[in-house]
């Protein structure tokens, strides 16, 4: 898997404090401009650490945009965000909720790497299930998680799991390639999702 690339919200923005939808329609064209300098198929993060402030209508203007572009398919890319104070924390869970999206959110390492990788966002218990079963193999296919969901503790049939992880595609969640005749899903980061 290719080593994440790390996209800093202050060097895109030149700026430490990021606050309305005037902001964030001013600076859309910017953070666009640098994730599509990234190859498809990438795991992005958006690195925050230098942000003293950034508002929920700012990243609902600036971001929002952005996410709901993968999440149709015009982008292939993967985002996790990283680095945010409690302040724009609580800002950007406001917007992710309203908007009704799912987004990942790390810590960053002082390699500039994530640990401690987390779903903010409502994921229902299924969908969750499932990605901690993909997060704790690595990658897994339908027929895979199927053969042994007795471990996992579900039952439920192989279209069930395709439907599921078809699912956790679209929210970008987890990526998905081919191997042979089957898809295969993997993480967006490596690493322990519970940042040991």
């Amino acid at each position: 898997m290719p080593t994440p690339t790390r996209i800093q919200a202050q060097k895109v923005t030149g700026l430490t404090t990021l606050v309305g939808k005037t902001g964030g329609i001013r600076d859309l064209p910017k953070f666009m401009a640098a994730v599509a300098e990234v190859p498809d198929g990438s795991t992005i993060i958006l690195d925050w650490s230098r942000i003293d402030l950034a508002t929920a209508s700012y990243f609902g203007a600036a971001i929002v945009p952005i996410i709901r572009m993968t999440m149709v398919g015009d982008l292939d890319r993967y985002f996790v965000f990283a680095g945010l104070d409690q302040t724009s924390l609580d800002e950007l869970k406001l917007v992710i909720e309203y908007n009704h999206l799912v987004i990942f959110l790390g810590d960053l390492d002082r390699g500039g790497g994530v640990r401690n990788l987390r779903v903010l966002g409502k994921l229902e218990s299924p969908y969750l299930e499932t990605l901690t079963a993909i997060q704790s193999a690595k990658s897994a296919s339908a027929s895979g998680l199927y053969k042994q969901q007795d471990r996992i503790g579900t039952r439920i049939g192989k279209t069930g799991w395709v439907n599921r992880l078809s699912h956790l595609h679209r929210l970008r969640l987890v990526k998905k390639h081919k191997v042979g005749r089957e898809l295969v899903f993997e993480t967006v980061q490596k690493g322990d999702p519970n940042g040991r």
